[in-house]
């Protein structure tokens, strides 16, 4: 079996520079950080891409953005809103991209 020194899907991933945009929602309880996210998606310019942020999953447990968010920019790209949403590789941020 190979051992690789770096995860080899990492490449696969955009990065965080890779955004047009950062929204940052750390620090706002889920109501607040939704309606920011609902915000977004009803402004947001074709082809545009954004980081969004949230806060990490805290020791102990407790719930972050990270499912209903989710849930959310699926629903979004299933409508034809966005092309892309995908969870960064440390789960406290989605990357979007509206469609074009």
């Amino acid at each position: 079996m190979p051992f690789f020194h770096e995860n080899p899907l990492e490449k696969l991933v955009m990065q965080p520079g890779d955004a047009d945009s950062t929204v940052d929602l750390q620090g706002l309880d889920n109501d607040q950080a939704m309606q920011r996210v609902e915000q977004l998606l009803k402004t947001g310019s074709s082809g545009a891409t954004f980081l969004i942020r949230f806060d990490p999953a805290a020791e102990g447990g407790g719930e972050t953005l990270f499912l209903p968010l989710g849930r959310r920019l699926l629903e979004a790209r299933r409508a034809g809103l966005l092309t892309r949403c995908l969870p960064a590789s440390d789960g406290a941020a989605y990357f979007i991209a509206f469609a074009g």
